[in-house]
């Protein structure tokens, strides 16, 4: 697994060592990563832009590889240099990892790998439901997220089963919400300009829900759209956030606040990607947390 260290990660592999499973840890800092992520089998050093990626043996003794490391959770001020980095690390990071299956003598039975729900085009009215079969936009993410998913869909060409968990802004204790709560505290709880845009959502539970789902069913191929089925606008979103968070409403965060300090998130804040869990309910998939003021309460709980 890549990306074990940030949220999302860190749920999951606690998951998976519940069930059972062992897990090697891929890191730029394996050291951290041991701190933080206790319990993996091991820990390896593993840069995105290193030619192969990962050790063939690595990949070889493993069923299944999951790929979540990305810069698009990271802020920052999005110039030209932000911009390639952010591409190199995604897509060029994601070529070498499915390179090191090419490599493998023996390949694992799937890649669930990381994308985004900004992989759909900008819906400022607040009316798009996509599905997983929607066309991409045209803007810089969309088409950012088309090279990141055609590269680890390269994979099938081995035979790997693909997933690529196109995730919203995920609703958890630590990450965007607790950030947005401090924020509302401070006057700025009201809606972010025009409003009417949607703001898919996902609480953590089911995002790592939706990922065990990628791993252990065989059904499971392509796109799936990490979202919640209670779809809400921007300004629906920042109300019932400001109201649990006890915030005073007022303006909304400004656009370069959200910028700096969710990155790539904050375009599925400011622009809306609307975005419905079809795969996920067709197969069958329980949410955990349905609707946004319960995923809310949980995770200003936690």
């Amino acid at each position: 697994m890549t990306g074990a260290s940030g949220l999302v990660g860190r749920a999951l592999c606690e998951a998976l060592v519940r069930e059972g499973a062992l897990i090697r840890v891929l890191s730029r800092d394996p050291h951290r990563a041991r701190q933080r992520v206790p319990g993996a089998r091991s820990y390896h050093s593993w840069q995105p832009m290193e030619r192969g990626g990962a050790r063939a043996e690595l990949v070889e003794e493993a069923r299944a590889v999951v790929h979540l490391a990305s810069p698009l959770v990271v802020g920052g001020r999005w110039d030209h240099a932000r911009r390639q980095a952010l591409y190199e690390s995604c897509v060029v990071g994601t070529r070498g990892l499915v390179s090191s299956l090419a490599q493998a003598r023996a390949r694992p039975e799937v890649l669930v790998c990381a994308s985004t729900v900004a992989y759909y085009a900008f819906d400022p009215d607040g009316v798009q439901e996509a599905v997983e079969t929607e066309p991409s936009g045209e803007d810089f993410l969309s088409r950012l997220a088309v090279d990141w998913e055609s590269a680890a869909l390269h994979a099938q060409e081995f035979g790997v089963r693909v997933v690529v968990l196109r995730s919203a802004l995920v609703v958890g204790p630590a990450g965007a919400v607790p950030r947005l709560r401090l924020a509302a505290r401070f006057g700025l709880g009201g809606p972010i300009a025009p409003g009417t845009q949607r703001q898919p959502w996902i609480h953590l539970d089911d995002e790592v829900g939706l990922l065990l789902l990628a791993l252990g069913d065989a059904r499971v191929t392509g796109a799936l759209n990490g979202v919640a089925p209670h779809a809400v606008t921007s300004a629906e979103f920042m109300s019932t956030l400001s109201t649990l968070a006890e915030g005073r409403g007022g303006l909304g965060p400004p656009r370069w606040l959200l910028r700096s300090r969710f990155g790539a998130g904050a375009v599925t804040v400011t622009q809306g990607r609307g975005a419905v869990p079809a795969r996920a309910l067709e197969l069958g998939y329980e949410f955990r947390q349905p609707r946004l003021d319960g995923a809310l309460q949980n995770a200003l709980a936690a």
